[in-house]
């Protein structure tokens, strides 16, 4: 162990090697860990959420408004080997503002919901319904709330169909606890299905049965629908909830995984110039030991295994710290989310062993793969060699702009085939990015060069082009690190701005009626439905001069999940739809395709398209293509047939009389919402969704600030017989901590200059090519200039403060 003792010792004496080589990787690692715990957790609790409802189950028959119980009692008495269960279902919120599920089932022979409750020891669960408010928990969850048996809690109800659409007050009493089984049990409040029909206001009623059938079973159950029930559209629907899972929050959930990745890449460039100054200052040390007759692949090992130390405490730190980062942010993750998607009950951080397992091995790997191929060069060095070599990094730009035209000519290869999809698209931005950075200190040392040839004003000023010029393979790492930090966040930041300009444009065109109408959502977001009495109330005010209908259900196209929708293709709101390919339909059966529908899943103008959702399978042909940003799964629009109807554009003269009329008439049983309203809450979930994607960009930024610090710290540390040599002739320790100053201000700003052509040129990767790919939305490029100001005033001020703070303990 004394040669490992002598090479860790270097740390004691220079504690800023240390420091240099832990931060970018803890701070790397962090970020990977977090951003795998949050997308992790979203997808866990979307899936744990779903599968509370569906269990065992793989279809079930839910068509909108709900079903009449005597139906189910038909289908178990004639099919006594059914594997169903009838079901109601209610979005609830405690006074504390969580979220619940509040599931009516058969408590006494659960058939697809088995799975809920674990293995009993002598029997089922013990339900007693003794009380009319009765609801039983899971043992974990009760324990995990502090509920206790016999206690009750309010909570408020949200009415999710235009006919009760009102917020009740409930009052639950918990009459026991159960052992959970295979399923999840967050927030998930189970009680008998006739306890939750008059708590729900829904006498008689069902939201929905649930099979657990195989494919045969399922095609016999439809066709016996079809015949029993010829008059009512009752399909059944495959239930997966992982597929589900797969769309959501895509968008965010890219991003945030481009902005771990490149995180990670900014730490490991830290890590490698740190290892680049230690080599520098260790090779006496390394010739020494080989003198001593401990050979070089000997040396190798022992360097391996401080390596591995070293990244294995970095790594460890950055899983503690990504943990936390992760629990910092699950609440700002799952606000956006549920402002995408509804509130989801559950919002608990999971931490996954494969997300540790995966940040653990990219900490030790990249360390070792960033750093040994210079070690073992070092090394082949004969100790003559190693004694009297310059303290500098050797530098092989050959090889960085080999390296460089390769990435590019691969980058070129992947934008001329677009069927390398969306792995693709994502090798262009990355590629761009890291090559990018191989040309940096080419573009440095050129550019430091021609303000040297015309370098004037103060001493100060030419010394420090003339030093930073020098030093620049010094350096060269850390302002790589620093450009790939800026150009990120300029990319994004442009991309960003262009997807909130073109929503915004899209909002102004789709938006063009005077008034939309609604009925009030439950707590989860859920899609009210407006009654005919309603709707026949509304369409007869004599202030409508037009009106359209309109509803969205979910679909499946050859297994993917899409929407379908339907409304009323009047003149008015034909300006609304712009097309972009094709034409109108004017028959039945003709329907158009929404934009990422057709770049998404390949759909063309003149395809016809089999679709399946809760109105049985229907047969459309694609006549046109329209713009649109609300949906990334693709939708099907139709002209409205038949149904019920979710939203109704309401057109008017005077559209503030109409709506104070329909307030006087209906108070709260509807949503009355202007254009206006409606965009001004679109842009405020937008902002919402990026939010966290803007705070992780900071984070990324800080990483390489404090990059460049450390970079200053060791070059300082390096170069103090240098500025010793300096002040004995003359120059004081002001102005050597001006020139370190200056230098790290110039070079910051440098690096923004050079950075801003390629933060952009990932921008138009990121819009041109990523986007399309991966959700089939084309964006409108806008400039953003703020993102590019703001680098240009924050990269010099954090370089000069940087090095002043080094200057300060150098000097």
């Amino acid at each position: 162990m004394l040669p490992l003792k002598a090479l860790l010792r270097l740390y004691r004496s220079h504690p800023w090697l240390l420091l240099m080589s832990l931060a970018g990787l803890v701070l790397g690692v962090s970020l990977v860990v977090a951003i795998e715990l949050l997308n992790h957790s979203a997808r866990t609790n979307f899936v744990a959420a779903r599968s509370q409802l569906a269990g065992e189950a793989n279809y079930r028959l839910a068509p909108a408004g709900g079903l009449d119980e005597q139906l189910y009692v038909q289908l178990v008495t004639s099919q006594p080997a059914l594997d169903a269960m009838p079901q109601l279902h209610g979005w609830l919120k405690d006074e504390e503002g969580r979220s619940f599920q509040l599931l009516g089932m058969d408590l006494f022979n659960p058939g697809p919901l088995r799975q809920l409750f674990g293995a009993q020891p002598a029997s089922e669960p013990d339900f007693s319904l003794n009380r009319a408010d009765s609801i039983w928990l899971s043992a974990p969850e009760a324990e995990r709330l502090g509920w206790q048996a016999g206690q009750s809690r309010r909570f408020v109800l949200g009415g999710s169909d235009g006919a009760s659409a009102r917020t009740l007050t409930l009052t639950l009493a918990l009459a026991g606890t159960f052992e959970p089984g295979a399923v999840p049990m967050e927030r998930l409040l189970i009680t008998d299905i006739g306890l939750a029909q008059p708590l729900l206001g829904k006498a008689g009623r069902l939201d929905r049965i649930v099979f657990k059938l195989s494919d045969t079973e399922a095609r016999t159950l439809q066709a016996t629908l079809q015949t029993r029930y010829p008059n009512q559209p009752l399909w059944l629907e495959p239930i997966s909830p992982a597929l589900d899972a797969s769309q959501l929050g895509d968008a965010l959930a890219l991003n945030l995984t481009a902005l771990s990745l490149l995180a990670m890449a900014v730490g490991l460039f830290l890590v490698f110039n740190a290892q680049r100054f230690v080599q520098s200052v260790r090779r006496p040390q390394l010739a020494q030991l080989i003198i001593l007759g401990m050979g070089p692949s000997r040396v190798l090992r022992w360097l391996i295994l401080e390596l591995l130390i070293l990244a294995t405490v970095g790594t460890l730190l950055g899983v503690l710290l990504g943990s936390l980062l992760a629990l910092a942010l699950m609440g700002q993750l799952t606000q956006a989310l549920a402002d995408l998607y509804g509130p989801n009950p559950i919002d608990l951080l999971r931490l996954s062993p494969v997300s540790l397992l995966k940040a653990l091995l990219i900490g030790l790997f990249g360390t070792l793969a960033a750093n040994l191929p210079g070690w073992w060069q070092l090394l082949r060095q004969s100790p003559l060699e190693l004694r009297a070599g310059s303290s500098r990094p050797p530098a092989h730009p050959w090889r960085r702009r080999v390296l460089a035209i390769a990435i590019l000519l691969l980058c070129a290869l992947c934008l001329w085939l677009p069927q390398t999809g969306l792995t693709g698209a994502l090798f262009i931005a990355g590629g761009w990015l890291l090559a990018m950075a191989l040309w940096l200190p080419d573009a440095l040392r050129g550019l430091l060069g021609w303000l040297r040839r015309r370098a004037g004003g103060t001493l100060t000023a030419r010394l420090g082009v003339a030093e930073t010029l020098y030093h620049l393979d010094r350096t060269a790492i850390a302002v790589m690190a620093l450009q790939l930090a800026i150009a990120a966040a300029i990319g994004i930041g442009v991309m960003v701005s262009s997807f909130r300009s073109s929503v915004e444009i899209w909002l102004g065109q789709r938006l063009a009626a005077d008034l939309y109408v609604t009925a009030p959502k439950g707590v989860a977001g859920n899609k009210g439905t407006l009654s005919d009495t309603t709707l026949k109330t509304l369409l007869a005010n004599p202030l409508v001069s037009a009106a359209s209908r309109r509803s969205v259900h979910p679909a499946r196209w050859q297994g993917q999940p899409i929407e379908w929708a339907q409304m009323d293709f009047i003149p008015q709101l034909k300006v609304a739809y712009p097309l972009l390919a094709g034409r109108w339909p004017t028959r039945p059966g003709e329907a158009l395709a929404s934009e990422p529908l057709t770049v998404r899943l390949g759909v063309k103008v003149g395809q016809t398209l089999t679709i399946s959702g809760e109105q049985g399978p229907r047969q459309f042909t694609v006549t046109g293509v329209y713009q649109d940003y609300g949906s990334d799964k693709g939708q099907i629009l139709h002209a409205f047939e038949a149904g019920a109807v979710q939203s109704l554009a309401l057109f008017s003269n005077d559209p503030e009389q109409l709506a104070d009329r329909l307030r006087e008439r209906f108070g709260e049983q509807l949503n009355l919402l202007s254009a206006p309203a409606i965009h001004s809450a679109a842009l405020k979930v937008f902002d919402q969704t990026f939010v966290v994607t803007e705070l992780l960009k900071l984070l990324i930024l800080g990483i390489a600030f404090v990059g460049i610090g450390s970079a200053f710290m060791v070059l300082g540390l390096a170069r103090r017989g240098e500025l010793q040599i300096l002040q004995s002739l003359g120059l004081s320790p002001h102005h050597c901590r001006q020139l370190l100053v200056w230098q790290g201000a110039g070079l910051g700003l440098l690096t923004a200059l050079l950075a801003l052509p390629v933060g952009y040129g990932l921008a138009w990767v990121l819009i041109e090519v990523v986007n399309p790919r991966a959700f089939g939305w084309r964006l409108a490029f806008e400039a953003a200039p703020l993102h590019a100001v703001t680098a240009l005033l924050l990269a010099p001020v954090c370089g000069a403060l940087a090095s002043w703070y080094a200057a300060r303990r150098v000097v």
